[in-house]
């Protein structure tokens, strides 16, 4: 088994005369959607071109469906339509243009196995649909049979690539534990945090409309995101403590509003539909405490977004959480909701406690710069063109197809 790397040594300017590398960012997302990988893109992207002009040149291309070609199609065929496109998109791909090719999200890990480059990367956030193909997650969906072939030949594509970045130790840990490992390894290229999106001075409760001090909780419906968990935490917090909940994220589904009704407390909770970035920052600002007792996480950035606001954090260890959140939080195990409602009451009544959690927050986002991001994925590009050499084998391999395919 092979080992991960967790550090990337940062990649120097290159010296006169060296030739800048061409680079395609293979992008799988639905434009217009909402999603962390739309996130991830633009990050990487501007990152890149922000700190290392003058040795990469970065292209974005889109292999993903548009969303009318999605509407058009029967609901029971989208899923497959779309994956459809990107593979054809993929083995299309004239990869005569770049360098290497770098798939941003490894859930389309066949799309690595397909496109004509022997000079692959992809980047994988997480594997959780893997993971419940083995029943990991109590309570969680089964995993239908197409499903699963997909997941698989995902994995398999992902493990022929030439080197894969993972977004954080506990995925690359994952990753092994499934034999996914291609020749070139796996190499730990955490995230980054826009810290500009979250700063601002301090929000009091009442400018989002709020009476009393509130937990503030951001997530999708998903059942790893465990937004019903973070409603059995807020019964535990003992009633002196005057609080209430702020669940920021999509409508509600029917059985977290049914969790909600029973809880007992439902007066003192509420829903955020879908929150603008401004919008997420002031609830960040101004919340006492950010909840995060997600079942897993690949990386997690809610977290990191509530320490560059300033708003302290109570989180599970699921996953990424304890590599992601530190000693700069409340750190609980997975399930334990008591020691969480805990972490939460003393943050509420304890200013000093309070205070050092931001500091530590503050101190800790500085961790995952755009700049570190930067040089890190560098670290990953210049090793895959070293060990695959800078030829143009691409070139002849995308030519000799086409002539074969046009007869």
């Amino acid at each position: 088994m092979q080992p991960t790397e967790s550090c990337v040594p940062p990649v120097m300017s290159p010296g006169r005369g060296a030739k800048m590398f061409r680079v395609a960012l293979l992008d799988t997302t639905v434009p217009g959607e909402p999603g962390s990988m739309g996130r991830y893109r633009d990050q990487l992207a501007g990152a890149l071109d922000k700190y290392f002009p003058d040795e990469v040149s970065v292209s974005v291309k889109f292999l993903g469906c548009e969303r009318e070609t999605l509407n058009r199609t029967p609901n029971r065929l989208r899923m497959w339509r779309r994956h459809y496109h990107i593979w054809r998109s993929a083995r299309n791909l004239d990869v005569s243009k770049y360098d290497l090719v770098h798939l941003l999200d490894g859930s389309f890990g066949y799309a690595a196995g397909t496109v004509q480059s022997d000079r692959v990367v992809v980047t994988v956030h997480d594997v959780i649909p893997r993971l419940q193909m083995d029943r990991v997650f109590a309570g969680a969906p089964p995993v239908g049979r197409g499903a699963r072939w997909l997941i698989k030949r995902s994995l398999q594509g992902v493990g022929a690539s030439s080197m894969v970045c993972s977004v954080s130790q506990s995925t690359a840990d994952d990753l092994s534990r499934f034999d996914c490992l291609p020749d070139g390894g796996i190499r730990v290229v955490p995230n980054a945090i826009e810290t500009e999106l979250f700063e601002g001075s301090g929000e009091l409760s009442s400018e989002v409309g709020q009476s009393t001090p509130y937990l503030f909780h951001l997530g999708n419906n998903g059942f790893y995101k465990n937004r019903a968990g973070a409603i059995e935490i807020f019964k535990r917090i003992h009633t002196s403590v005057p609080v209430r909940l702020v669940l920021a994220g999509p409508e509600p589904d029917d059985s977290l509003r049914q969790v909600c009704n029973a809880s007992g407390v439902a007066e003192r909770i509420e829903f955020v539909i879908d929150p603008d970035q401004k919008t997420l920052t002031k609830y960040y600002r101004a919340a006492a405490a950010f909840l995060f007792p997600s079942l897993y996480e690949g990386f997690g950035w809610p977290p990191l977004e509530a320490m560059a606001a300033g708003c302290p954090v109570v989180s599970s260890d699921a996953g990424s959480l304890r590599e992601v959140v530190g000693d700069a939080g409340v750190i609980a195990s997975c399930g334990d909701y008591d020691t969480m409602a805990r972490g939460c009451e003393r943050l509420l009544i304890d200013e000093v406690f309070r205070d050092r959690m931001i500091q530590a927050g503050t101190e800790r986002v500085k961790q995952f710069s755009r700049k570190r991001l930067a040089e890190n994925m560098m670290g990953v590009y210049r090793a895959v063109l070293e060990r695959n050499g800078d030829g143009r084998k691409m070139a002849n391999r995308t030519s000799e197809r086409n002539r074969q395919e046009n007869g």
